[in-house]
């Protein structure tokens, strides 16, 4: 008889187990789905994007360019402190004598390099996120940086 006890004490235990065990697995599920489409929420910058700035010149208009690169053009106009804040890694300053990333949107210079782009974008990622002006600045050199070679 008291294996019988023991039987029926074990597949309690099981099915307590189980249940418990299902319950987590349906909290990870809806965890899940619930981070995947939660949309994102656009907070207010801590500190204005415009000031003085160390490139004077104006950001050329968008209106000449496509897609992507207009955006990064709208961009580089509507946030110029925070851009002309940041260090070029297509390494411009040496090769083409620009002050900051700014400069790069001067010209049509920003228009066909992929990381003078890829700087823009992920700075206004940043700012719209509510980074401060250090914090963008501090992403982009680790995103971007690389050891300059001779070209």
């Amino acid at each position: 008889m008291r294996k019988k006890k023991s039987r029926r004490k074990s597949s309690i235990g099981r099915k307590r187990l189980s249940s418990i065990a299902l319950g987590i697995l349906v909290g990870v599920i809806v965890a899940g789905v619930y981070v995947a489409v939660k949309p994102q929420v656009q907070v207010q910058p801590v500190a204005p994007a415009t000031g003085f700035l160390i490139e004077t010149r104006p950001v050329m208009s968008d209106e000449i360019f496509v897609g992507r690169v207009a955006r990064a053009y709208r961009i580089a106009a509507e946030i110029p402190k925070v851009i002309d804040s940041l260090f070029c890694y297509c390494y411009c300053k040496k090769n083409h004598q620009h002050k900051t990333l700014l400069t790069c949107y001067t010209s049509r210079h920003g228009s066909k390099c992929d990381i003078c782009l890829g700087e823009v974008f992920y700075a206004y990622e940043l700012y719209n996120q509510g980074k401060t002006l250090d914090e963008i600045v501090i992403a982009v050199d680790k995103k971007f940086y690389r050891p300059y070679r001779r070209a």
